[in-house]
């Protein structure tokens, strides 16, 4: 549920930059459009998905980063969105690739922790400013990859501030996702209630195509696609702004909207 002084600060923000979009400040690139995870609240849980397996072409991916790298882009940026980004193979190679072409951008990721071994963690710490795992356990217990990361980083205080392992249940209530999280029945609607994401997130799929944000997990509201478009082209185009337009009067006004109960800002 939202708290009314950070919907207040939504609204207050998103009156403020309407008239003028600033460039996103956050963007999730998802390289492979799957999780591992069993987490009720969420709907692309491995028995949940409905969506096509992808994974993005590295032409592609190069492409994106490339656009990025023009724009001098200092942002936060996350190679996953709702996914797993360990299930990508390529996933270290991706990140160094990004590492190295974006210097200024704040690396970001978030796992559930399972698949990791030591070597990974260790080989993909040094492109990351950031590491979250959500370490899922209905007994609130460490996994075995979790303890061994945290008795790595106990021994190496130097990236102590990189990374964060938190304790979840897999079976918790948590925000609505747009209306699809799979264990919340009793749905609340902010309809007159303003967004902050349309003005300051951007999430690209693996084929390459815009979703509407991350709680629009199986990319119901397709804003561009960046095969055929520029980042640009797509940010400034007619279909976010007619968004942002439908969006700053209230949530009532966009239908995955209707029913989101997530409010934040970056």
């Amino acid at each position: 549920m939202a708290h009314s002084g950070m919907q207040e600060r939504v609204n207050t923000y998103v009156n403020a930059v309407k008239a003028d979009v600033p460039l996103f400040n956050n963007i999730e690139i998802e390289t492979i459009n799957r999780c591992n995870g069993t987490c009720s609240f969420c709907p692309v849980n491995k028995f949940k998905d409905i969506r096509e397996e992808k994974i993005m072409d590295i032409g592609l991916f190069e492409k994106i980063i490339a656009q990025l790298e023009d724009l001098n882009y200092s942002g936060r940026l996350a190679l996953f969105s709702n996914d797993e980004p360990l299930l990508d193979e390529r996933i270290i190679e991706l990140s160094k690739y990004a590492r190295e072409h974006l210097p200024y951008a704040q690396i970001h990721m978030f796992s559930n922790g399972t698949l990791f071994t030591l070597q990974k963690f260790i080989a993909l710490l040094p492109y990351l400013d950031e590491l979250i795992i959500d370490n899922y356990s209905e007994k609130l217990q460490l996994i075995k990859p979790c303890r061994e990361i945290k008795e790595y980083v106990e021994a190496h205080p130097e990236i102590q501030k990189k990374v964060v392992i938190i304790l979840r249940k897999p079976n918790e209530i948590l925000t609505s996702r747009g209306g699809d999280a799979p264990n919340r029945k009793n749905m609340v609607s902010y309809e007159h209630a303003a967004c902050a994401l349309p003005f300051q997130q951007l999430v690209v799929r693996p084929d390459g195509k815009v979703s509407l944000c991350c709680n629009d997990p199986y990319g119901k509201c397709t804003l561009g696609d960046l095969n055929q478009q520029s980042i640009l082209e797509v940010w400034y185009g007619p279909q976010y702004n007619m968004l942002r337009k439908c969006i700053a009067e209230g949530r009532s006004q966009w239908d995955h909207c209707r029913n989101c109960d997530t409010f934040m800002l970056f």
